[in-house]
């Protein structure tokens, strides 16, 4: 049964060493900007191992930003073997000044975009009834953002945690590259709209960002001088919630930030950076070939199909602007199986810690998290559909096709586990009713050749009015497994992790870079 919605200091501290401090890419698509001519650009005065005196500890003044950035351009011309056409702006401002100046960041949503993302958070499990899946992202990255490029202006903004817009130069690394990224590729063409599509493609543009700023955090303070905070969480300045405002949202967007890195990293040290820039001709189109590199460029998604077979009182929800059905992925099904981790603060879990942490010791600065899970692996292709009835009340159809039956089998054993988490009883062989928690309702699920049908409506007897095959008790049996997994209380490495975490979280490591 679900226990009370709280995630425990120590797990989301663990969370935070692995997803706060990242910095979030491109709010806006644009169009390439136009190579500047002339003289040799005035930030190539600076060398890479230039040294700059300045005095951080109330900001950097206009002289002191420009040496820094300057030089920063340089070393990551050196870093990634690329060559910068033009400087963009650069803002330094706090997080109470960001949260107050760029509320909404990315634009308000459409309803019928809104209630399309309501849905699919709820299929997930990571967004129930009582709130509302578009405000949570924007709370999350109100509380996460480290800074952004925002390619309509051209312009970079870094945010300080504490009360003192305190530049972090790692992160200024980050955002330059995404304006280089913009300039050479024009990160416009860049627009997958599934969930799925998204986040794989995020994971050439962000993992390529994060590689490149990780790669330049390792030479500060052996072969360079850079300019980053104090440890402000020992000083006590540091101002932000103990928790997001949904954490598994928040797991979910930060995917192609841990496993990005890693994908790009693979190219590179094996093919070099031409091969990392022709990515960019062909970016991945699943979170599957991302989490797994030998899945790239082969493994293709399976186009799966669902009819609409709807009652009178629904309609199809059709977002704006966008396709009318979604793709979520494999790491979408890996978030949704690991968010009971979280919200029962390690007491419960379908994926455990021990499967869900990567190390034992101090988290790497990518790849954290381990979203190649046992239930999503296997994934082929999904297709996902909205309802929504006269009243309000949301449905769906969320069609998922596997390799093989064996691992459909595998994916229904942990469903299983994760509707009795949310509080689901099965009241017949093929269908479950939830009564409380956020996720009330009826799911129907079926299986068939290694293809799995989930159907949720807010009664049994709704549920072919969503989808007229979702008949309860007209399919197999679907088995959950017998056997009984421990719960987590973060005994051994997790505590070692956490306490790692801490210094992490203190030097802005897991607030996002866009």
């Amino acid at each position: 049964m679900r226990r009370p919605a709280a995630v425990s200091a120590v797990l989301f501290v663990v969370l935070a060493a692995a997803v706060l401090g990242v910095a979030v890419g491109p709010m806006v698509a644009s169009d390439p900007v136009e190579a500047q001519s002339g003289s040799e650009p005035d930030w190539r005065e600076y060398d890479a191992d230039a040294e700059i005196e300045v005095d951080d500890a109330d900001g950097l003044d206009d002289d002191e930003l420009e040496a820094v950035v300057s030089r920063a351009m340089v070393r990551v011309e050196e870093i990634r073997g690329v060559e910068f056409e033009e400087r963009p702006s650069v803002t330094v401002v706090t997080r109470a000044e960001f949260q107050e100046e760029y509320d909404g960041l990315g634009g308000e949503p459409t309803d019928g975009n809104a209630t399309f993302q309501n849905a699919k958070y709820r299929a997930l499990f990571l967004a129930g009834d009582d709130q509302d899946a578009t405000d949570a992202r924007s709370e999350n990255q109100g509380t996460s953002v480290a800074g952004f490029y925002a390619p309509s202006t051209g312009g970079i903004v870094i945010v300080a945690d504490g009360d003192r817009p305190r530049m972090n130069e790692p992160i200024l690394a980050h955002e330059l590259y995404h304006a280089y990224q913009d300039g050479r590729w024009g990160l416009a063409n860049y627009d997958a709209a599934t969930q799925d599509g998204r986040n794989a493609q995020l994971g050439l543009i962000e993992g390529d960002a994060v590689y490149v700023e990780s790669l330049y955090e390792r030479r500060c303070g052996e072969e360079w001088d850079c300019v980053i905070p104090a440890d402000d969480a020992e000083t006590g300045e540091v101002d932000r919630p103990s928790q997001p405002a949904n954490v598994g949202i928040l797991l979910l967007d930060f995917q192609p930030y841990d496993d990005g890195p890693a994908f790009v990293e693979t190219i590179h040290e094996t093919e070099g950076w031409d091969a990392v820039n022709a990515l960019y001709d062909a970016p991945p189109e699943t979170t599957e070939q991302v989490i797994s590199p030998e899945a790239y460029p082969d493994d293709e998604p399976r186009e799966v199909a669902v009819e609409d077979d709807h009652g009178e009182r629904w309609e199809r929800v059709r977002p704006d602007g966008r396709p009318d059905h979604g793709r979520l992925g494999m790491a979408a099904i890996t978030t949704a199986f690991v968010h009971p981790l979280y919200d029962s603060g390690g007491e419960e879990s379908v994926i455990p810690a021990d499967d869900w942490f990567t190390s034992e010791g101090e988290p790497p600065p990518y790849g954290a998290l381990n979203y190649e899970s046992e239930y999503a692996t296997g994934w082929d292709g999904d297709r996902f559909h909205a309802y929504q009835r006269e009243d309000g009340r949301l449905g769906y159809v969320w069609r998922i096709a596997w390799d093989s039956p064996a691992d459909a089998e595998t994916f229904l054993e942990g469903f299983d586990e994760l509707l009795a988490y949310w509080g689901g009883e099965r009241v017949e062989s093929d269908t479950y009713v939830v009564d409380e928690g956020g996720y009330e309702g009826a799911y129907h699920v079926e299986s068939e050749d290694g293809v799995v049908t989930i159907t949720h409506a807010p009664t049994v007897d709704a549920l072919t009015e969503v989808y007229a095959d979702a008949d309860p008790g007209s399919g197999d049996p679907v088995d959950g497994g017998d056997e009984e997994k421990p719960t987590d209380e973060l005994p051994g490495f997790r505590i070692t992790v956490a306490v790692a975490v801490v210094a992490l979280l203190a030097a802005g490591y897991f607030v996002v870079r866009r």
